[in-house]
C-alpha cells in the first residue's frame, strides 16, 4: 500500500492555484526552501501545518496526504484474488501477516474486512498445528462481525 504522499498534492494544489513557492511560504509561515523540500519528499510539512495547507487548497487533510481510508470495491476484489493466489504459492506465514497488514491499515473499511475474513476462513487449512487452524478461524469470524 501507499506512504503519505503530501508531494505531489502540493505541486499540482500549488499549480491549479497560480502561486509560487514563495506565495505559498508567506502564506504558512515558512521558508521557500521549506516548501521546496515539501515538494520533493525531502521532508514533510510539520503535523500543525497540515490544517492550514488543507483549508487553503480547500481540501481535506486526507486530500492532502494523499490518503483514502476505504478501498474501491474493484481494489479489493484485485487484492483477494492475489491474495488467495499467494496463499497457493508463498509461505503461509508471510501471506498471513501481508493480510493483517492490510486489515490494519484499512481498519475502517469494512467491505475489506469482510473479504479478508472470507480469504482467512478460506484459507485458515494451510497452517499446519490443527491449533493454529483454529485460531485463524476464530480471527476471521471476529473481522466479519
Amino acid at each position: 500500500m501507499k506512504e503519505i504522499n503530501i508531494a505531489k498534492t502540493l505541486v499540482a494544489k500549488r499549480r491549479e492555484k497560480g502561486i509560487t513557492q514563495e506565495e505559498l511560504a508567506a502564506y504558512i509561515g515558512v521558508s521557500k526552501a521549506s516548501v521546496s523540500k515539501w515538494e520533493t519528499g525531502q521532508s514533510y510539512p510539520d503535523i500543525t501545518f497540515l490544517p492550514q495547507l488543507a483549508a487553503y487548497f480547500n481540501i481535506s487533510i486526507d486530500t492532502l496526504v494523499d490518503y483514502a481510508p476505504q478501498m474501491t470495491k474493484e481494489d479489493i476484489k484485485k487484492l483477494y484474488h492475489r491474495l488467495s493466489n499467494d496463499f497457493a504459492a508463498q509461505p503461509f506465514d508471510g501471506v498471513l501477516e501481508e493480510c493483517r497488514a492490510v486489515i490494519k491499515k484499512y481498519y475502517s473499511c469494512f467491505p475489506l474486512l469482510l473479504q479478508m475474513a472470507v480469504l482467512l476462513a478460506n484459507h485458515h487449512m494451510l497452517a499446519v498445528e490443527r491449533t493454529r487452524q483454529e485460531a485463524i478461524l476464530k480471527e476471521s469470524v471476529k473481522r466479519s462481525l
